[in-house]
């Protein structure tokens, strides 16, 4: 086939596959796995680092991957959610797999189904994606795979997985409450039942104490180590809008002028674990020289968070979609930012704490324009968040946040429509925040801004 008869199947596989989100259907897990063994175990022929948690992810998996990739491993990637093409989920050494090879590798498991009795829509889109994933790595001959948990734990497709060299846990916060219960320990809870036999379970220090009790309780059932770096301190020398250079400290780790390719004082976080997974990779005998990790932490590129899409008015990017999320973005953008007009630009989604996301937005913003994200199942509204944003500006709020005159309040039909006010609004001293949803990221990316592909 040439190119543009692959690109056609390749989008109509995309189109047949079973929509259908199965995140909290206990029968899944069980069932990929016996998946998985009649594939012949792809994922026992490299080692694992599987990640799941809040916020962080995705940083997080980002920075484990470019280390070892600078350490001269082949190195697999399974992430969600993609901002560009879905096939962004899957990479191999930065590079994302080609529409030939997710069409050999989807042929290839497709049989291995149907001698087992079941049809192609008998699996999900994401839980195609991942078993097609671990398939890829082997075929790529990977030595090492980063795989992100996608929502949860327990039902995610993910905890399909053999025993991962390492287990690692990103913060653990409120978000998918509906899916995955109310309260942070019922979603650590969820997010714990990946740690299994045989790992090495890697935390923040400062993770929350009712989500590190849970974490720790799990690796006691299952008799494993859960390590984090105790009394870790990061001092930030330097820090740009693409750039930060820390100074960081442990009982594990010691380092001084560490260039990190991300910016935002929430990588600071991430970092830390990272570095955390990198002293007990090296106390398990993995190669991994200070060299290697050098280079992989300045040169980790991540698109859609604290992306710097133009400079003139200045025009960031950032996924955040919780108010966990939010409030670090926030608080990054206050510090990097300090002298600047902010103008926000959000679109949420209707499952989304957007109430609390927006009370941290509204302190921060001289300008809100809402606008709604191309997801017409869940988008919320343009409408109806500028409404919500209005009813939360009552003289309690403002007082409660020192909010000293009423933000303007927009709306926009399409995220285009929306940069169109805000450039047209923007002074020389204005910087444009677009956040809320990975959606409205992807929707800059397909309207053509620099920095979101490949």
């Amino acid at each position: 086939m040439d190119a543009a008869a692959i690109e056609q199947r390749y989008q109509d596989l995309l189109s047949q596959l079973n929509q259908a989100m199965l995140a909290n259907n206990h029968q899944r897990v069980p069932l990929l796995r016996r998946i998985m063994a009649h594939l012949g175990h792809p994922d026992h022929y490299y080692h694992v680092i599987h990640i799941a948690g809040t916020n962080g992810k995705g940083s997080t998996g980002a920075m484990l991957a470019s280390i070892l990739r600078a350490q001269g491993y082949q190195v697999g990637r399974f992430s969600s959610p993609a901002i560009n093409d879905a096939r962004e989920q899957l990479q191999c050494n930065g590079t994302w797999i080609s529409p030939a090879e997710f069409i050999d590798t989807y042929d290839e498991i497709l049989p291995v189904l149907q001698n087992m009795g079941l049809d192609a829509s008998d699996v999900s889109i994401f839980e195609w994606f991942f078993l097609i994933s671990v398939v890829w790595f082997r075929n790529q001959d990977v030595q090492w795979a980063v795989i992100e948990a996608g929502l949860g734990g327990l039902y995610d497709a993910t905890n399909a997985l053999a025993s991962p060299q390492l287990t690692v846990f990103t913060k653990i916060a409120l978000d998918h409450t509906a899916i995955l219960g109310p309260t942070i320990t019922a979603i650590a809870q969820n997010k714990s039942k990946i740690i299994k036999p045989h790992t090495t379970v890697v935390t923040l220090n400062d993770q929350h104490l009712e989500a590190l009790a849970v974490l720790q309780t799990e690796a006691l059932n299952q008799g494993v180590r859960l390590v984090t770096a105790k009394h870790a301190q990061l001092t930030v020398t330097e820090q740009t809008l693409t750039q930060t250079v820390v100074d960081a400290h442990s009982q594990l780790f010691d380092w001084t002028q560490l260039t990190v390719g991300l910016s935002g004082t929430y990588q600071l976080q991430n970092l830390r674990l990272v570095l955390t997974v990198v002293a007990v990779l090296q106390q398990q005998q993995v190669n991994l020289t200070n060299g290697a990790i050098r280079r992989g932490l300045q040169h980790v590129n991540l698109p859609g968070r604290l992306t710097v899409l133009q400079e003139q008015p200045l025009i960031i990017a950032d996924g955040a979609h919780n108010p966990d999320g939010i409030t670090a973005l926030v608080a990054s953008i206050k510090q990097l930012l300090a002298d600047r007009q902010l103008i926000w630009v959000v679109g949420v989604l209707q499952d989304k704490a957007y109430p609390k996301m927006l009370a941290k937005i509204l302190p921060a913003a001289e300008i809100l324009i809402t606008n709604t994200p191309a997801n017409p199942e869940r988008a919320l509204s343009a409408t109806k968040l500028a409404q919500m944003a209005t009813n939360l500006l009552t003289p309690a709020f403002m007082a409660a946040t020192n909010l000293a005159q009423l933000p303007t309040i927009l709306t926009a039909t399409t995220i285009t429509d929306a940069l169109a006010q805000a450039k047209q609004r923007a002074t020389a001293n204005s910087a444009i925040i677009v956040t809320g949803s990975f959606y409205v990221i992807r929707e800059l990316q397909q309207a053509g801004w620099p920095g979101l592909g490949q």
